[in-house]
């Protein structure tokens, strides 16, 4: 990625779509990203948002060629999180915290106490109006973006929703579902394996689909880097 001048800012990281056009457009807005920073859990190995391995996730990361601080929340998320975020003011001297929030209003508040209580600015650069939520899935695509399906309420899904790309197909299928296409409620959760900020690409090399605590999992538990095309 480009070096650019300007504000200092850090990404609120899960390694899925939302996260990953957050990143994107913060820094078509010349944002200087220093790192990633995603809550996990030390114990399950895997992070909080989307249950991906911490070794995946760090592989995602050393494509996109940026830092990975993986913050455990020892059963205390805010707090972590919020100790996290000073420490990283203090080691790299961010002002600004990047969240891919959507439209739900308790999300952005949250975020906005806990960056607050950081001393640091929240940035939502791809905050959008409810209705207009399936223009982002529209724009992921159509940058060439790479994600696939890691997890699926059973509520709204059966299983062979697990696994699926978000391509057109998928676009035009989830807009028959009773569900936000964006998944802004925890419908489906992604994980992002290329895209035009990636230096290289992220291959799975083993996965299998569970059931667990009421979604569908895929569950990755080998990848590898390869070149971009």
């Amino acid at each position: 990625m480009k070096k650019v001048k300007g504000k200092k800012a850090a990404v609120c990281w899960s390694g899925g779509k939302d996260s990953s056009l957050a990143l994107y457009h913060a820094v078509k807005e010349n944002k200087n990203i220093v790192c990633l920073l995603s809550m996990v859990s030390i114990r399950d190995e895997r992070n909080h948002a989307h249950g991906i391995k911490l070794g995946i996730l760090k592989l995602q990361a050393e494509a996109l060629s940026l830092p990975l601080i993986l913050v455990d929340s020892a059963d205390h998320y805010e707090s972590s999180l919020i100790s996290a975020l000073k420490d990283l003011k203090l080691q790299y001297g961010i002002e600004e915290i990047i969240f891919g929030s959507l439209y739900a209003e308790e999300d952005r508040k949250w975020n906005e106490q806990v960056a607050r209580k950081a001393e640091l600015e929240p940035l939502f650069p791809i905050w959008i109006a409810k209705d207009k939520a399936h223009k982002l899935l529209e724009e992921f695509i159509e940058l060439g973006f790479s994600a696939i399906v890691c997890r699926a309420s059973e509520k709204h899904f059966d299983q062979t929703w697990a696994g699926r790309f978000l391509d057109w197909h998928f676009f035009n299928d989830i807009q028959n579902m009773d569900v936000c296409v964006m998944g802004e409620y925890g419908e489906y959760h992604t994980f992002v394996l290329d895209g035009p900020m990636f230096q290289n690409k992220v291959i799975l090399t083993h996965s299998q689909i569970i059931l667990n605590a009421g979604l569908w999992s895929l569950d990755i538990t080998q990848g590898q880097l390869d070149d971009r095309a």
